[in-house]
C-alpha cells in the first residue's frame, strides 16, 4: 500500500514538473514574439526517467506447430561390444522323424578275444565207491586243462564263471542217494533204489563259480550201488 501512494506521489509530482514546462514554454514564446530573435541558448538539462510501468500478464500459449518434415539418417556408428549369452530358451517341439539313411559299408569282422577253457569228464570204473566223501573217478575221458584233481577227485575253478555240471550213475540192487557238492554244501541230489536190475539215476545245473570253488560228487550211504558206469563231467560256459 506503501508503495503504491509513493508511486502516486511521484506521478503529482512529474505532473505539476511537466504543467511548470509548459507554462514556462508558453510564456517564453510570447516573449520570443515580442522580443527581437536572438540566439538559441544552451540545451537544458534531461529529465527525470519515468515511473516504470507494471509488468504484462503472460501471453497464451500459441497453437501447435505441423510435425517438420523427417531429417536425414546419422551416420553409422561404431559396433558396440558382444554382450553376454542370453538365457537358454525354452526346449522346442519334438520334430519329426526323418527318413532312414542309406545303409553304410560293413565294417571290417571284429577280433574277439580268445575264450578261456574248462572242462572235464571222468568215468567211475570200479563199483561201489566210499560213501560220504568225494568220489574218486579212475578213467579219464577229457581233462586237458587239468582243473580236475583225479587224485581227490575235486575239480577247482580256475577261471570265474558260469559252468554246467552233469552226473550219470548206474545203480545196482540197493539204496543210493548222490549228492553235488559246492564247497562241502549239497547243491542237488539224486535218490534211487534197485532190487535185482541196473538202473541209471542222473541230475545236473549250472553253477556260478568264483576262482577257487570247489565241486565234486558224494555218495550218501554207507551200502551204495554205485557201478563202474557211471560219469562226472562240467565244463564253463562263459567267463564273469
Amino acid at each position: 500500500m506503501r508503495r503504491e501512494q509513493q508511486e502516486i506521489h511521484i506521478m503529482f509530482l512529474s505532473g505539476v514538473w511537466i504543467l511548470a514546462v509548459s507554462v514556462t514554454a508558453a510564456v517564453a514564446v510570447q516573449e520570443k514574439s515580442s522580443l527581437p530573435q536572438c540566439l538559441p541558448g544552451p540545451q537544458g538539462p534531461p529529465g527525470n526517467n519515468g515511473v516504470p510501468g507494471h509488468n504484462g500478464h503472460n501471453g497464451r500459449d500459441g497453437e501447435k506447430g505441423e510435425k517438420g518434415d523427417r531429417g536425414e539418417p546419422g551416420a553409422t556408428g561404431i559396433r558396440g561390444a558382444q554382450g553376454p549369452p542370453g538365457k537358454l530358451g525354452p526346449t522346442g517341439p519334438k520334430g519329426e522323424r526323418g527318413q532312414a539313411g542309406p545303409i553304410g559299408p560293413q565294417g571290417m569282422p571284429g577280433q574277439c578275444p580268445p575264450q578261456q577253457k574248462s572242462a572235464f569228464a571222468m568215468k567211475l570204473a570200479k563199483n561201489y565207491p566210499a560213501p560220504k566223501k568225494p568220489i574218486i573217478f579212475h578213467e579219464i575221458l577229457y581233462n586237458d586243462q587239468q582243473h580236475f584233481d583225479t587224485e581227490t577227485g575235486i575239480y577247482t575253478c580256475q577261471i570265474p564263471g558260469v559252468y554246467y555240471f552233469g552226473y550219470n550213475v548206474e545203480v545196482y540192487r540197493d539204496t543210493t542217494t548222490i549228492l553235488l557238492m559246492k564247497n562241502s554244501q549239497a547243491v542237488i541230489g539224486t535218490h534211487q533204489t534197485t532190487k535185482n536190475s541196473y538202473e541209471n539215476m542222473s541230475g545236473s545245473t549250472v553253477l556260478k563259480l568264483k576262482k577257487g570253488d570247489k565241486v565234486w560228487l558224494e555218495a550218501n550211504l554207507e551200502s551204495n550201488g554205485a557201478t563202474h558206469t557211471s560219469y562226472f563231467l562240467g565244463y564253463l560256459i562263459f567267463e564273469i
